[in-house]
């Protein structure tokens, strides 16, 4: 393999789950082919006040079928690297720039494409557009239905985080995925098994995730709907979640703690995590977190979408009435599981993925 150029999006989320699934993605690459054979590009959406000009570009832009903040001066960009740096190998890390699949490889046909899914863009929008009433943005669902499919024409490999989104793929495009791999990320914590036994009253359940609607409205049908039919005291931590304190009522079985400088603590002290996702696609990154610190789970379809679970490892819930019940019949006697553990090192540790991607490398 020669040089490979690696593009993704630049969104200044820091802790999205798409943001460290894709450093996940650009970290291994270097891993295995030298930091000096990988060339990165970021697309850096505007988010600043557009003239009329700036609003006309956009227009033509949407009409060209650019998603993720692509542009003609993007797409010269990218293309030229190509040309000049001689790349042989292209990942593309979002299906929503499958374009750009297709214009590599129509400039630059022996050029290797790899796309990665981190869900399906086409589903996604979808669901953002009319289950949020988000009408204005309608235009979301074809363009991206058109990127994927550019995507699974012109890549050489399509890459899935799970079998779900694979077989939706076919399902959709006529072509599943070629390689599964899911999040994962690095082992950080070693063998720290807290051991401590867990009290019969008052468990203490976390939830970990940054301040966003994503977690937030997941959180409020939990923190009113689920908790007060319950004996468990919540500590919630994440970037910015301070804000969410303020939309919520005042209650001695919630704690919060925003922009914590660890998050180890708050975990040893859990004797469970809990996770009310409702929304989202994709894998859950704050998912294989807790299997990395050996966590008992409780949580819905969602948070737990992609993953090799079972019921030494977590509880799935479809309601709060689900979700009463799971807590009050929660029974594991450590608060640290081995199970969770076993698992992330075995399917969602970097080492794991690593594996995978070597395989794209070497094929």
């Amino acid at each position: 393999m020669g040089k490979l150029l690696y593009v993704t999006f630049d969104n200044s989320q820091e802790y999205s789950g798409g943001t460290q699934c894709a450093k996940r993605n650009l970290q291994s690459l270097k891993d295995l082919l030298g930091e000096e054979q990988v060339i990165t590009y970021f697309l850096k959406p505007d988010k600043g006040e557009r003239n009329v000009k700036g609003h006309l570009q956009r227009t033509l832009g949407i009409l060209k079928g650019y998603l993720g903040g692509l542009t003609d001066k993007h797409c010269k960009n990218i293309l030229n690297l190509i040309a000049e740096e001689s790349i042989t190998d292209f990942f593309i890390d979002n299906s929503q720039l499958g374009l750009l699949a297709k214009y590599a490889k129509r400039q630059k046909p022996s050029i290797r494409i790899h796309t990665f899914f981190h869900n399906i863009e086409y589903d996604f929008f979808r669901s953002n557009v009319i289950d949020c009433k988000n009408y204005s943005h309608f235009f979301w669902i074809p363009m991206a239905k058109q990127n994927e499919r550019y995507a699974c024409q012109y890549s050489d490999t399509t890459i899935a985080l799970n079998n779900n989104d694979s077989t939706r793929l076919k399902q959709l495009y006529g072509r599943q995925a070629d390689v599964v791999i899911p999040i994962s990320m690095k082992d950080d914590y070693g063998n720290h098994a807290n051991m401590q036994q867990i009290t019969n009253s008052g468990k203490q359940a976390l939830f970990v995730g940054s301040y966003f609607f994503g977690n937030t409205k997941g959180l409020t049908w939990l923190c009113n709907d689920i908790l007060p039919h319950t004996d468990i005291h919540l500590t919630i931590v994440g970037a910015g979640m301070d804000a969410f304190a303020r939309e919520i009522k005042p209650s001695e079985q919630i704690s919060i703690f925003s922009n914590v400088p660890d998050l180890v603590p708050y975990y040893e002290a859990a004797d469970f995590v809990i996770l009310p996702i409702i929304t989202g696609g994709g894998m859950k990154v704050k998912t294989a977190e807790a299997l990395k610190y050996g966590k008992y789970i409780i949580g819905t379809r969602e948070a737990l979408e992609g993953y090799d679970i079972n019921a030494t490892i977590a509880t799935q819930c479809g309601n709060a009435q689900e979700f009463i019940q799971a807590i009050s019949q929660f029974h594991i006697p450590y608060k640290f599981n081995p199970a969770s553990r076993e698992l992330f090192i075995e399917k969602y540790s970097y080492e794991a993925s690593l594996k995978c991607f070597k395989d794209i490398i070497k094929a």
